[in-house]
């Protein structure tokens, strides 16, 4: 079968870039012809809404110092329009989408050779990551409205909302996400609050399924590292996060005084801001290999990302992980709660407790992990 996948834009993301490439691998393990589309479609906001985004962002910029924040991006559509130093930085994500990932740019056609073109498959696999979440996509297309007349399968896999509730919808959006989620075949979603989603605001029925990226195995994913990323040191604090704030500053430098561990950012040196481009080259992102090195080799892992999570999980290393409400909440607690791990979920240093900085006992959530592997590898051999 030659099957289309539409996912989040494949750039500096590495837990997007792995869940694409995860799916990929899974897809094409069952003798399937698989290519993924490489820019996706961000959500065509209003110069308003972008304009607020901006000052909130030009805030945590250049007031707060939290320089995580890109203000610029704000005033973009897409990461194609931005300069050639952002560009720039993605050298080394962009390698492995090249090597690992095959792709088709299909959204940078006109209307009628996108149309054209999909005809040409026998299915459309959405997902996963917050393909689903207003704020990041755009919903139509996200919710295959284009391919209403088309004769296809169209599946969902792990698609995710990202939030507990659609308020980022606009009454157009619900209006075609209601009518289109009535195309697809198979409805499948990467939180539990997205069943409750699908099933409250659409009457349609879901089902609960694993991330892509956890449906390969930690040996998987050592056969991408690289011979060049060798062993780091044993005493090393991982750290992977997205929005660096002072209370999450705290709670590294407290975990790394009390097991006697080196943070070590999983993550570029520096991070960009279009207004300084003379920066680029400190703002380069490691490679996947490296990233997934440092998984390997950490003995403790910091991480406001929900693939940091996942990737610490698969790697079965002990781990805290801080609640990014901004980035969504529910997608950190419906993963820990599949394997009973909700008391590693933390906002604050005061919540640390003796129990943090304790080893994990994998044994049960392996085999927790193998079942909800082969539930949601069958589902998907079940619709296609």
């Amino acid at each position: 079968m030659k099957i289309l996948i539409l996912t989040q834009p494949l750039h500096t993301n590495y837990g997007g870039l792995l869940q694409a490439y995860a799916l990929q691998q899974i897809l094409k393990g069952m003798g399937h012809d698989v290519v993924t589309d490489r820019l996706g479609v961000v959500q065509k906001l209003p110069l308003w809404n972008r304009v607020l985004r901006f000052l909130y962002h030009a805030t945590q910029f250049y007031i707060l110092k939290n320089y995580r924040y890109y203000p610029y991006r704000y005033l973009f559509v897409s990461f194609d329009k931005e300069s050639k130093a952002k560009r720039s930085i993605a050298i080394n994500t962009e390698r492995f989408v090249n090597i690992h990932i095959d792709t088709i740019d299909l959204f940078t056609r006109s209307n009628e050779n996108v149309i054209n073109t999909v005809r040409q498959f026998d299915a459309i696999v959405v997902g996963s990551d917050q393909v689903w979440r207003a704020a990041m996509s755009d919903i139509p297309t996200y919710f295959l409205s284009f391919t209403k007349a088309m004769n296809m399968r169209r599946i969902a896999y792990a698609a995710s909302f990202g939030t507990d509730d659609l308020n980022e919808y606009s009454k157009m959006d619900m209006k075609i996400a209601f009518e289109s989620i009535k195309l697809f075949d198979a409805i499948s979603v990467r939180e539990k609050s997205g069943v409750h989603l699908c099933r409250d605001y659409f009457k349609m029925d879901a089902v609960h399924v694993l991330d892509p990226t956890m449906l390969l195995s930690k040996d998987d994913y050592l056969k991408l590292i690289e011979s060049e990323d060798s062993s780091c040191s044993t005493d090393m604090l991982l750290t992977y996060v997205l929005d660096r704030t002072l209370e999450k500053n705290e709670i590294i430098k407290r975990i790394g005084d009390v097991l006697h561990l080196i943070p070590s950012e999983n993550g570029p040196v520096k991070y960009f801001s279009n207004i300084i481009e003379n920066n680029a080259s400190e703002c380069i992102y490691p490679s996947v290999s490296k990233w997934l090195a440092g998984f390997r080799d950490a003995q403790f892992v910091v991480t406001d990302s929900f693939h940091g999570m996942v990737f610490s999980i698969i790697f079965n290393k002990p781990f805290v992980a801080i609640l990014n409400s901004e980035r969504g909440a529910s997608r950190f607690i419906s993963l820990l709660s599949i394997f009973h791990l909700e008391n590693r979920l933390i906002s604050t240093s005061k919540e640390l407790l003796e129990e943090h900085f304790m080893p994990i006992d994998y044994t049960l959530i392996n085999e927790i992990l193998i079942d909800w592997k082969k539930q949601s590898i069958d589902y998907i051999k079940r619709y296609l």
